[in-house]
């Protein structure tokens, strides 16, 4: 067996939840590798400006992912840059990656992440941070006084114009369908986004059953829902209908020695702060499962 492929915890994905996971694996004193297939970080490296994590009264998420990053290194983590592609259950856990290496561990952490639904309009990804979000709570504050757009007819968006009501001097809800009635919130009903206008964004381009319209704005948040990075994990671990993983209390899932942390969890609200909070428990537990597991082998 090749020992520099064995280590006691492997953490696949390296967001805020899988560093903050082994940072806490790695502390507990076992051998712990962190999985990530670009940059550290995941989404939250690409937030340009981030107010709402405890500590820190701005900071960037890139420069918050690098702290992590460091952190989970001090902490005698190590991180590998390849990309997770198949992954075997058993008492050994066994992780393939992209790179050829076969990775093997009792204790395993999924913090694979999610994502929001794109509108899938040209000019998408570079007005990001500049008009765009897809995290009213996120970016919220950046729009007090101004006037935005929700776009989305579920339950995600509803919470997101309802959480911008009282910060936004106007706001505007944007659906293919009907909507219901809510305090603050105008609707536009039977609409669909055309273009995005502006870089800076300026406005949108709105398909309505009468002819189109330009709708003026600061911002706009999609809300159209989260995709969790599911792939990988399928017929693995328990998931919802949704794909979400399915955890207890010590995040650990269905299967022995597997837990998950992060966007990629069953939860109602998915921040840096909670996925911090699932990758702290669920590295943790995983640490203390990986020793166990190691004590009982050793008596054998």
């Amino acid at each position: 067996m090749n020992m520099e492929n064995d280590y006691d915890v492997i953490i696949a994905g390296g967001g805020p939840a899988g560093l903050a996971a082994a940072i806490y694996s790695a502390r507990s004193g076992v051998r712990t590798v962190v999985l990530e297939s670009l940059a550290v970080g995941g989404v939250a490296a690409a937030t340009p400006v981030i107010e709402n994590y405890p500590g820190f009264e701005s900071i960037s998420g890139f420069e918050l992912s690098q702290r992590m990053e460091a952190q989970a290194v001090f902490c005698g983590a190590e991180i590998k840059y390849a990309r997770a592609e198949k992954i075997e259950d058993g008492e050994i856990k066994r992780v393939a990656l992209s790179t050829g290496e076969v990775l093997r561990a009792p204790a395993l952490v999924l913090a694979t992440g999610s994502e929001p639904r794109k509108l899938g309009l040209g000019g998408e990804k570079e007005l990001l941070g500049a008009g765009l979000s897809y995290c009213a709570t996120c970016d919220g504050n950046f729009f007090r006084g101004k006037t935005v757009a929700v776009v989305g007819g579920g339950s995600h968006a509803a919470a997101s114009a309802e959480y911008l009501a009282p910060i936004a001097k106007k706001v505007y809800r944007i659906h293919s369908g009907k909507l219901a009635v809510a305090d603050g919130v105008e609707n536009i009903e039977n609409a669909r986004i055309q273009a995005l206008e502006g870089n800076p964004l300026t406005g949108v381009k709105l398909a309505l059953p009468n002819g189109e319209r330009t709708l003026e704005l600061n911002g706009l948040f999609v809300a159209l829902g989260y995709t969790p990075a599911s792939e990988l994990i399928k017929g693995l671990v328990a998931t919802d209908g949704n794909g979400y993983i399915i955890c207890d209390e010590k995040m650990q899932t269905n299967k022995n020695g597997i837990f998950a942390a992060g966007d990629s969890v069953k939860k109602s609200l998915r921040q840096i702060a909670t996925a911090v909070s699932d990758g702290a428990i669920a590295g943790q537990f995983a640490a203390v499962y990986a020793k166990r597991f190691k004590n009982l082998t050793a008596t054998k």
